[in-house]
């Protein structure tokens, strides 16, 4: 069942390159994903390591090139906000992908009924 890219009708050649852009996208945020995992995952071990600390404790945080002595309590909070940020940024990615995966996968099946001779003139 080769066929030539010249048998392959128009509306078929269309759907193939829409899912390869899905199959990109797919892809962009997966690799979104695991470098905002990777971050979530390095504030979480400091989030952990700072309610360790003793009350009095002093605490340094990294600005930059130097590094400067700051308030537990807002440097705990600071990374709380961006705990919560990635997490956001999480869901939205997510949601995301699961629009593509289903779009991407109405196109599967209108390709592999358009390639098989089925109906191609679907009302939508």
């Amino acid at each position: 069942m080769a066929q030539n890219p010249q048998d392959v009708p128009p509306e078929a050649q269309q759907m193939i390159g829409e899912l390869q852009q899905h199959q990109q996208q797919l892809q962009q945020m997966q690799e979104q994903k695991a470098e905002l995992n990777m971050q979530k995952a390095q504030i979480d071990k400091a989030v952990e390591a700072l309610k360790e600390v003793e009350e009095d404790g002093e605490v340094f945080r990294v600005a930059g090139p130097a590094v400067i002595k700051a308030d537990k309590d807002d440097f705990l909070k600071d990374l709380e906000e961006k705990q919560e940020s990635i997490e956001v940024k999480l869901k939205s990615i997510e949601k995301k992908e699961g629009k593509i995966e289903d779009t991407a996968r109405e196109n599967q099946e209108k390709l592999r009924k358009l390639m098989s001779g089925g109906d191609s003139g679907e009302a939508g």
